[in-house]
This record gives structure tokens, C-alpha cells and sequence, in this order.
């Protein structure tokens, strides 16, 4: 298996970049040479109207597009929960819109806006992308408005972060923070992807998005209003317990310490204590049975269940060894 060294979405500076792993080497966000396949300039001539920039108060946020009348697909982390938004449009013209519905496990959403349509991108619903395949994709990155970028798929399928969807397309888009939401497109200009997040691997710098394929029926629930939610245990800084963590607390080494219990959440119910508690911290050994030694061990194991579903975690308490089962909540105060 290739080694990620480090992902991060693609929101802007301004938003304070949620890096996703943090080992070196650094992301580097310089200038590719651009060298558009024969037929994507053509693409973005067509496409670019139908694209826009998301700001909020903030300033912008990322990208989205008109896929149908009123109905603009974003990536999830660009909107979050809050709104209104505005829209800056290709003729910048600004208008407002408002969410409504998101799959946090795909980083899609749907924004609904009175704003007319400069024109609407076509979605591809039925096909994949295929390995070696032309892309462009337009965004907003690098303080460029709604600038074209183009490049090839490398991977069909891809897992880089438990912190990331699954099952994303790699690229050699070379894309930045302010990229996210927008559309990745084909030589038939139609959107096979949102762009989501951005990459360092032994290959070198990557980018990827969520595809688009058998995706239909989910963006139909979107649109009728549908928000899903990651599962999550509701804490706050858990982490690996290292050799080091583990002398310092004076606990032996293996398992995730448990941090912060956050109030409400799926672990606060089910009586976890943490670090707040003033006392020794519980330790999660395993969950359904799997061990886990690393935050992005837990995450990956909780991730693979949905909200509302139970675990059971393996959790040692000073010389206690014990099981409970939690019902994993959407992180609290959402």
C-alpha cells in the first residue's frame, strides 16, 4: 500500500485548512504546468458560466455549480451548517441561498437559491472515471475566479484518510484551497466528481473528489431535504497511547486515550470518563473487537458503522478491563 504523507480539504487559508495527517513533507501549493488535453478547452468555454464562487462572512469559502434550476452541488465542508450564503456568480452578480440537505459521509450538498442559472452542468450518474482519463476541473483557488485546471485520473478507487470519504477518485488535478465544491469534468462536459481534498503520496502531490457514479438516488434525497450525518463518539483530542503519553500520564502503553468527553455525545451517555474528569482518563482498547492504537484507528473503525448504529468498545479504567456498547450520534451540539 502507497503511504499518504499528508491531506488536507480544500478550503481556504482564511478558514483555517484543517490539515488531515500531519507528517512531512509539507503540502506545497506551487504552479503545475498546465497542458490542456485537446477538447477540455472547449469543455470550460461551454462549462465556466454554470460555475460559481461560495462565500460567507467570512469571505469565500469554495466552489459550487448549477446542475439544475435553483439547485447548486457543493462539497459538504465548504457549507457546513451555516447560511445563509452568497453566490458570486460567473457575470459576478451575487445572490443568496440557503442549504438544503448534505451527505457528511460523501461531502456533498445541495443549496437551493432564487438566482437564474447562467447555464446548468449535466451530471455523469452512470459511468466511473477510468484510470489515464482527461479531467478539468474549474474552481476558485488561488484567488483565480473560476479558473480552469486540468489533469488525468490515477486511481479509480482510492481510501487516503480515515478523516476523508471512501472510495475517491485520485487525480493529478492540481488543485488548491478555495477548489473544493467544484465540478470535475470530462471531454463530454459532463460532471463526473466534486473536488474535496488535495495530497502529498510517494507519487507525488494528488488531488481528489467524490464521483459522481450511482449517485442519482442520493442527490434526489439531498434535494428533498436529507442531511446524514458522520457517525462519531462525541470526543475531543483522544490519542495514541505512545510509550511517552503513556509514562506521562502513568498508564500503561497501547490504546487510544480518551481526551475530552463532550457533553451530549455518544460517549458522554454511555459514562466514558476522560481527561476532563480529573481522575485517570478511560483508554479505548478496541472496538467490536479490533484493536486500536491511533486516532486514525478509531476513526477508521467508527466510520464504518452509521448514526444510530451500536459498538462495543473494549476500554481499560486504571486496572479495569470492561465492555460497554455506545450509540454512535451525529458530534454534538449539531
Amino acid at each position: 500500500m502507497r503511504q499518504a504523507w499528508g491531506f488536507a480539504l480544500l478550503v481556504p487559508f482564511g478558514l483555517a485548512l484543517y490539515a488531515l495527517l500531519a507528517t512531512e513533507p509539507r503540502l506545497r501549493w506551487a504552479e503545475p504546468v498546465q497542458a490542456p488535453p485537446a477538447g477540455l478547452q472547449e469543455v470550460y468555454a461551454r462549462a465556466h458560466p454554470a460555475v460559481l464562487r461560495i462565500d460567507g462572512p467570512e469571505g469565500s469559502r469554495g466552489t459550487g455549480f448549477f446542475y439544475a434550476p435553483g439547485l447548486v452541488l457543493t462539497a459538504y465542508h465548504v457549507v457546513g451548517e451555516g447560511g445563509p450564503y452568497t453566490l458570486v456568480l460567473a457575470n459576478q452578480s451575487r445572490a443568496t441561498a440557503t442549504l438544503l440537505g448534505f451527505a457528511e459521509p460523501l461531502d456533498l450538498a445541495v443549496l437551493a437559491t432564487a438566482a437564474q442559472a447562467p447555464a446548468l452542468l449535466p451530471l455523469e450518474t452512470q459511468r466511473r472515471p477510468q484510470v489515464g482519463e482527461a479531467l478539468l476541473h474549474i474552481g476558485n483557488g488561488r484567488d483565480q475566479f473560476i479558473a480552469p485546471r486540468y489533469g488525468r485520473v490515477t486511481r479509480v478507487s482510492a481510501d487516503p484518510s480515515p478523516f476523508l470519504p471512501q472510495g475517491l477518485v485520485e487525480t493529478t488535478l492540481p488543485l488548491s484551497p478555495g477548489d473544493s465544491g467544484g465540478p470535475v469534468l470530462n471531454l463530454e462536459g459532463k460532471v463526473v466528481g466534486v473536488a474535496v481534498a488535495i495530497g502529498q503520496t510517494e507519487e507525488g502531490f494528488r488531488s481528489f473528489f467524490t464521483p459522481l457514479a450511482d449517485r442519482g438516488p442520493v442527490l434526489a434525497r439531498l434535494e428533498q431535504g436529507q442531511r446524514s450525518y458522520w457517525p462519531y463518539l462525541g470526543l475531543r483530542g483522544p490519542r495514541g497511547l505512545t510509550p511517552e503519553l503513556a509514562r506521562e500520564l502513568g498508564l500503561p502503553p497501547g490504546g487510544v486515550v480518551v481526551g475530552e468527553v463532550v457533553p451530549g455525545g455518544a460517549a458522554h451517555r454511555a459514562g466514558l470518563k476522560g481527561l476532563e474528569s480529573g481522575g485517570v482518563p478511560d483508554v479505548i482498547l478496541e472496538v467490536n473487537g479490533v484493536p486500536v492504537n491511533s486516532f486514525e484507528d478509531l476513526l477508521r473503525e467508527v466510520r464504518r458503522h452509521q448514526v444510530g448504529e451500536r459498538v462495543r468498545l473494549t476500554v481499560r479504567r486504571g486496572g479495569e478491563v470492561f465492555r460497554l456498547e455506545v450509540e454512535l450520534a451525529p458530534f454534538p451540539g449539531r
